[in-house]
């Protein structure tokens, strides 16, 4: 499981109860019907969509800094991993 999936699964779930709606409620304010998409993405088995995390700022009114910065640094592990990479190939001669 992707521990950004995971963080960003637990800041939303902290922020629906909070507000004190359930996760078929969310759900219904986020045009489905049944709880399976709130459910996944809160455990952190999947991936919240961008368009979504959107709709959950205003919904739950969470912080946008909140998102971006767990989006930012799981981006920015990423980023200097693959640079760490090219400069090893680079080294190399390949």
């Amino acid at each position: 499981m992707n521990e950004t999936y995971r963080e960003l699964g637990l800041l939303i779930r902290n922020y629906r109860q909070e507000k004190e709606l359930t996760q078929l409620d969310l759900s219904r304010k986020l045009g489905y019907e049944s709880t399976q998409f709130v459910s996944l993405f809160e455990r952190g088995i999947s991936k919240v969509p961008h368009n979504v995390l959107g709709q959950l700022i205003v919904i739950l009114g969470i912080p946008e800094k909140k998102i971006l910065e767990v989006l930012l640094k799981d981006y920015e592990v990423s980023l200097k991993s693959e640079i760490s990479l090219g400069k090893k190939i680079a080294r190399n001669g390949h």
